[in-house]
């Protein structure tokens, strides 16, 4: 019996960190069908990513995750620079729990931090989409768009600053997002 209850304790008090669900990116720099491959071939051997679909024509990839694996974003744009290549521009879908957002609120979410940018003060539930604002994300005059929505060093970094709820610590990437 001590075991029952013990392990009903352990599965209800374990952290859920497979919110974020899928993403959708864009590669830069592709001038063939062979490019497309070698991407998607690189996605494919991401540990967390379930499954890829190419649009060749477009140069974007439609990924969905692993449930209950986390997802660290910066393995996939590394999967796609190890190709060869770089991320023109990243979507991701994640389902939310009641959660208020608002510019320049950090909150967590399936293992990462998400830093939101121009966004208006609402309440996040069910499935919602978010494009990623850093470094090697988007173009620089892109994300130049955004940095007048903050004056948080962290945006720069991309790690947790002083400017950050909890702190400072070098260890935790924050990345930057909009609705």
């Amino acid at each position: 019996m001590k075991k029952i209850i013990i392990i009903i304790l352990l599965v209800w008090c374990s952290p859920v960190i497979a919110q974020i669900k899928s993403a959708t990116l864009t590669a830069s720099g592709l001038t063939c069908s062979m490019c497309s491959k070698a991407i998607y071939k690189a996605l494919l051997n991401v540990p967390f990513i379930k499954s890829v679909n190419a649009d060749v024509e477009r140069s974007s990839y439609a990924l969905t995750f692993k449930e209950g694996e986390q997802v660290i974003l910066d393995d996939v744009k590394k999967a796609v620079q190890g190709a060869g290549f770089s991320v023109a521009s990243m979507q991701v879908t994640a389902a939310f729990d009641n959660m208020e957002v608002y510019n320049d609120a950090h909150i967590k979410l399936g293992g990462s931090t998400l830093h939101f940018l121009n966004v208006p003060k609402q309440v996040l539930n069910g499935d919602k989409t978010f494009t990623i604002l850093d470094k090697n994300y988007l173009s620089s005059g892109e994300r130049k768009k955004f940095r007048k929505f903050t004056k948080m060093e962290c945006f720069e970094t991309g790690m947790m600053g002083s400017c950050c709820p909890g702190g400072k610590s070098a260890a935790n990437r924050v990345y930057h997002v909009t609705m």
